[in-house]
């Protein structure tokens, strides 16, 4: 978190996974920047929250029915500790075990969203474009409706769990033949962006 001044401070939720070094990594970060740190009594998995850096974020419903918190505390320590005055908590239009919203969509800007895109026959199909609907009615920080891009994922590939990171965006790829055209989606919406495709176990 950086406030008015440009301090940094790290805020640091639970995450409930079996992977202690993950959830030690902000306390660490936290003594190598020498910066003050904060632990919130919040529970969150890694790949539910996304934001747009300006007050405005959205996860999945998970981060509801993973803590023993009201809808209303969870949402106060989000604005508290995070800044996030509007949250947008979903179903999962993916109705998988997982419930992540990198899984199916991702703010790329603050005025750019992509939400994955299935065939009509796809199981999903009905809710994904109901989801897709609600975030490009939603408004951004300047009170405009964001700007929609879609990826096709016929085969539930992962295209919208990338990872921005400074001018570059690391993309994970399947060896699908709809790579190339995921990757040019990310090239469309991010002109001056250095779009770059992995493989991995995804």
């Amino acid at each position: 978190v950086v406030d008015g001044n440009g301090d940094v401070s790290v805020v640091d939720f639970t995450y409930n996974r079996p992977r202690p070094n993950d959830n030690d990594a902000p306390l660490k970060i936290s003594n190598y920047l020498d910066a003050p740190y904060f632990s919130v009594d919040l529970i969150h998995a890694g790949g539910n929250y996304m934001t747009d850096g300006l007050g405005i974020a959205a996860s999945s419903d998970l981060v509801f029915s993973e803590n023993n918190l009201s809808q209303g505390e969870v949402l106060a320590i989000m604005d508290n500790y995070y800044g996030i005055s509007t949250y947008h908590v979903v179903s999962d239009p993916n109705n998988t075990y997982i419930d992540h919203i990198d899984c199916w969509g991702k703010y790329l800007s603050t005025s750019k969203v992509l939400i994955r895109e299935v065939p009509s026959t796809h199981p999903q199909y009905n809710a994904i474009e109901d989801i897709a609907e609600y975030f490009s009615n939603s408004l951004n920080k300047w009170g405009d409706s964001w700007q929609l891009y879609r990826v096709w994922t016929p085969s539930n590939q992962p295209y919208t769990n990338s990872l921005m990171l400074n001018n570059k965006v690391f993309v994970p790829i399947t060896g699908s033949s709809w790579d190339d055209d995921a990757l040019a989606v990310y090239s469309s919406a991010l002109p001056g962006y250095e779009i770059l495709g992995f493989s991995g176990t995804w």
